[in-house]
C-alpha cells in the first residue's frame, strides 16, 4: 500500500462549476452502457471506458486545478514524475439501478500497475452513490464523505464499489489513475 492513514484523500476541484456543464455536454454525446456479463454487478448506464476517448485529465481540470493536483500529488506523496494511464467517465442514471461492483484499478496485464485511483464527482446530489471503498486489512466498509467538485484519490489497490442508483438522481464522475515515474 502506499498510503496507510489516512485511507483516501479528498480534495475540492476550485473551477468545477467552470468544466462541469462542458463536461456534462461531452457525456451527454456518448450513449454506451457497460454491462458485464460475468458479473451481474457492474451495469454503467454510460460510459466511455472502452471506447476510444478524450483526454479527460485535460478536459475536465483548468490548468489551474491540474497544478494544484500536480502540487497535491508532490506534497503528499513527495512525487513530481507522474502521468495518468487512463481517463474515462461513468454515469449512473436515475432510477436505473446501474451499479459498479467491486473492483480495483492495478492493471496486472499492463506493469507497472497504477498507484492511484482518482474520482471527481462531476454530479453527486445524493450521498448514497458516494462510493465505497473496502478497508484492505479489516474488509470494513467505508463511505468517504465527498460532495459535487471534489476528488476522491486512494491507492489503486484498495477495493471499491459504487452503489446501485434507485434515486431520482443522476451520478456523474470522471475517473483517472495515475502511476508514479520515479
Amino acid at each position: 500500500m502506499i498510503f496507510s492513514k489516512p485511507l483516501y484523500y479528498i480534495r475540492d476541484v476550485k473551477d468545477h462549476l467552470v468544466r462541469k456543464d462542458d463536461i456534462l455536454w461531452r457525456t451527454s454525446q456518448s450513449n454506451y452502457k457497460y454491462d458485464s456479463l460475468d458479473n451481474k454487478d457492474h451495469f454503467i448506464s454510460n460510459t466511455d471506458y472502452t471506447l476510444e476517448r478524450v483526454d479527460w485529465f485535460e478536459y475536465a481540470f483548468t490548468e489551474k486545478d491540474q497544478l494544484a493536483y500536480g502540487k497535491f500529488i508532490h506534497d503528499k506523496f513527495g512525487k513530481d514524475m507522474w502521468g495518468v494511464t487512463l481517463a474515462w467517465f461513468q454515469q449512473y442514471y436515475l432510477t436505473s439501478g446501474s451499479q459498479h461492483g467491486w473492483h480495483n484499478h492495478i492493471n496486472p496485464n499492463n506493469p507497472p500497475p497504477n498507484n492511484l485511483t482518482n474520482i471527481y464527482y462531476v454530479e453527486l446530489k445524493d450521498k448514497s452513490l458516494r462510493t465505497v471503498l473496502k478497508h484492505p486489512k479489516t474488509g470494513k466498509e467505508i463511505i468517504p464523505r465527498v460532495k459535487e467538485g471534489q476528488i476522491l484519490t486512494f491507492d489503486a489497490k484498495i477495493l471499491h464499489k459504487s452503489p446501485p442508483n434507485t434515486t431520482p438522481n443522476r451520478k456523474t464522475v470522471v475517473s483517472f489513475n495515475i502511476r508514479f515515474l520515479k
